[in-house]
């Protein structure tokens, strides 16, 4: 197990202790681990191209990694009000449509390398600050907070817009015919 896999893993086991601070309204220990939690997204990344240690372990752990914490995070701060409803709601669903998809094509024998968009990647990183911004609202004051809702729009469009994105790529990656021809 190298460097970034390890830090990828390190991430995965900082989410449910991230949820269990959520819970129990510890914010400047969610706060706390959430930037922790982050840094390691930056680190493992970093040091798997610097010391050329990218994995196919890697590969599908570091998404898998951010989805999971993006998802927790965003349902908990949904279900305590912090972060609005539709938002939540739009952020999961978006990764389970696309994550559905993924698996359609894969296990029909279509499936092809997923490589992230550059609207995947904003995506990944407007809802990483915008529940790191919710986070640190209880901690920085009411000035912060009025910088939230435009956020929550921002974040909400290009999630939207990237998941669109997403099942465009998908649909123009089937062979011709497959979604219009005969069933089997």
């Amino acid at each position: 197990m190298n460097l970034p896999n390890l830090l990828t893993l390190l991430r995965i086991f900082l989410t449910p202790v991230i949820l269990i601070a959520l819970i129990y309204q510890g914010s400047v220990w969610a706060l706390g681990l959430y930037a922790l939690a982050i840094l390691t997204d930056l680190l493992d990344g970093f040091f798997a191209r610097r010391l050329g240690q990218i994995t196919l372990l890697g590969a599908y752990l570091d998404p898998l990694a951010d989805k999971l914490l993006v998802s927790v995070v965003y349902v908990a701060l949904g279900i305590s009000g912090h972060l609005p409803p539709w938002l939540a709601v739009l952020v999961v669903s978006r990764d389970l449509l696309l994550g559905i998809g993924a698996a359609v094509l894969y296990f029909s024998g279509l499936g092809r390398e997923v490589v992230p968009s550059h609207w995947g990647k904003l995506s990944t990183f407007l809802q990483m600050i915008t529940a790191g911004g919710v986070l640190l609202a209880p901690v920085a004051g009411g000035a912060w907070t009025g910088v939230l809702p435009g956020l929550f729009i921002l974040t909400g469009g290009i999630t939207g817009l990237s998941g669109f994105h997403y099942v465009w790529l998908g649909t123009r990656a089937l062979p011709p015919g497959i979604a219009s021809g005969p069933r089997p």
